[in-house]
């Protein structure tokens, strides 16, 4: 059976959420801001392409734990997107951002890629997605953050290793070409992070903070010097690149029982 739990969450976000909700912080506010606009679309293609798949999949154990997959992204999915009303409601316009993003996945990515790039996109986000969850957690990066918020990520980034094995089961049922589970996580990667530079940025300039020297200062030094966090993803990163590569060759389950509580 498998491990994978679906949680039925239900966050109340409130109206008096604090504009800068992590520690008061122009940069860790967007970025994170930027990821909470990024998921719900982003998980949404990700379940739908692995729902596609079940029926070809002969192995019950993957079988159970996709559908575990698919119950925890539509969780995601749904928390994140309810926080947008706050932001909106904050007097952030949200609409080209998310037009521009549903065009790349859904005209290009959905139209244009075969599903064994789709599936190996999918694997290398997943695996992008497994490294910050297990920073956030290890790291306690949201230890600042308003308690809803804290509870929001930590939780996603817990459920995100729990089930770091599924996508890239999935690819390797369906292909297991290196250079394709390679190309894959090129996309995969580029698109995470460019729309995640791009919300940030978005949202730095409606506060008309993007040219804000202590930002750009704070973001320097989350990114490279003091938490270094951009060093680190890409270093982690780079196991993806071995032939043997598995997630499970990661030990970081620890982390879940820490981000769930």
């Amino acid at each position: 059976m498998s491990q994978i739990t679906v949680r039925q969450m239900n966050f109340d976000f409130s109206e008096q959420t604090e504009r800068y909700w992590c520690g008061n912080s122009h940069f860790r506010t967007h970025f994170f801001n930027s990821i909470t606009l990024l998921f719900p679309d982003g998980e949404q293609f990700m379940l739908r392409t692995i729902k596609g798949q079940i029926k070809q999949i002969n192995n019950l154990q993957l079988k159970q734990e996709a559908s575990a997959f698919i119950g925890q992204e539509a969780q995601h999915s749904i928390q994140h997107e309810n926080f947008w009303e706050i932001l909106q409601q904050q007097g952030y316009e949200l609409k080209t951002y998310l037009r521009f993003l549903r065009f790349i996945l859904w005209n290009i990515c959905e139209n244009w890629l075969s599903i064994e790039l789709k599936l190996a996109m999918i694997a290398g986000v997943e695996n992008c997605t497994n490294v910050v969850a297990e920073l956030v957690l290890e790291e306690e990066l949201l230890a600042e953050a308003e308690p809803k918020l804290k509870e929001l990520f930590e939780w996603h980034a817990a459920e995100e290793i729990e089930h770091k094995t599924v996508a890239y089961d999935v690819l390797q049922n369906v292909t297991q070409s290196y250079l394709i589970r390679l190309l894959g996580m090129l996309i995969g990667y580029t698109f995470v992070f460019g729309f995640l530079n791009l919300g940030l940025f978005m949202m730095l300039y409606q506060d008309k903070k993007l040219l804000n020297f202590k930002v750009w200062q704070e973001m320097v030094q989350f990114l490279f010097i003091k938490e270094k966090f951009l060093f680190k993803v890409f270093l982690n990163s780079l196991e993806y690149l071995r032939k043997n590569f598995h997630p499970l060759q990661r030990d970081n389950f620890f982390l879940v029982r820490k981000g769930i509580g």
